[in-house]
């Protein structure tokens, strides 16, 4: 996998993107021209609203065009995730893009460091052009205090999702890596077992005698899981079904053994 790739599997993971999508999320999805319109003249009015520039055309026109650029942004978003919506379904491999979210590896620190920096310079700015129009402090240490506060709820917030999303993740694919790998008779159940070994053994380190088998476990996943998609890419008929049932008593007997 190339590093671009994992970079963006990485941020996948955080926004939760590679997941099936949310009920609102296909709404969205379905009215790309409602959900553009609607997004543009919100942000348009909350625009010339911060900025109290109802009676100047200047403000007016800064806010008109910012809103039909962000409507257009949102338009084409939701014609991308429609799309997205309907090949995936099609296809099969929502579980797939799920699962190599979840072992994709994060971002390297200096990646992180440079988000941060970028976001707190956006924020920032932002409160350096608001403050005049709405009586609030500005000044070279206000506005970059403003911005690191807001920049700190956010990232405080994504991280309790990340929580939630990872916890949810861990009782679905069930606690027992033993139960979980009885109940296992198709690629796809086979794939959710790999990612839920992964996951424990990254956890709980301490219950794996076999420690080496973290980098044969993500291989592994992740080559089960594109096997029908690099078939289907590359006109090839998937090959006959192993017993993925003894394949994951195999992993589960690899646990304990080295």
């Amino acid at each position: 996998m190339r590093r671009w790739e994992k970079a963006l599997l990485a941020v996948d993971r955080v926004l939760g993107t590679g997941e099936p999508p949310t009920r609102l999320e296909l709404a969205a999805a379905r009215h790309p021209v409602r959900v553009g319109v609607t997004s543009g003249t919100v942000m348009a009015v909350a625009f010339a609203a911060a900025l109290s520039g109802f009676d100047d055309p200047v403000i007016l026109f800064q806010a008109t065009l910012l809103g039909a650029g962000l409507g257009l942004l949102g338009w084409a978003a939701c014609r991308n995730a429609r799309w997205l919506h309907a090949y995936y379904t099609r296809t099969g491999r929502y579980e797939e893009v799920r699962q190599k979210a979840l072992r994709a590896k994060p971002l390297s620190r200096r990646a992180v460091i440079l988000r941060i920096l970028g976001a707190w310079a956006v924020t920032s700015g932002m409160f350096w052009l608001i403050a005049p129009h709405k009586d609030l402090p500005r000044g070279w240490l206000w506005s970059p205090a403003f911005g690191a506060g807001l920049l700190a709820f956010v990232h405080a917030a994504a991280l309790l999702k990340q929580k939630r999303s990872r916890r949810q993740f861990l009782v679905v694919t069930a606690t027992n890596l033993d139960d979980q790998a009885v109940r296992v008779t198709t690629r796809e159940d086979f794939v959710a077992f790999l990612a839920a070994a992964l996951a424990d053994l990254r956890d709980r380190p301490e219950e794996w005698e076999n420690r080496t088998l973290e980098n044969f476990l993500e291989a592994w996943g992740a080559w089960v899981g594109s096997l029908p998609g690099w078939c289907e890419n590359h006109g090839k008929q998937t090959p006959d079904q192993p017993d993925w049932n003894l394949l994951a008593a195999m992993v589960m007997a690899a646990r304990t053994y080295e």
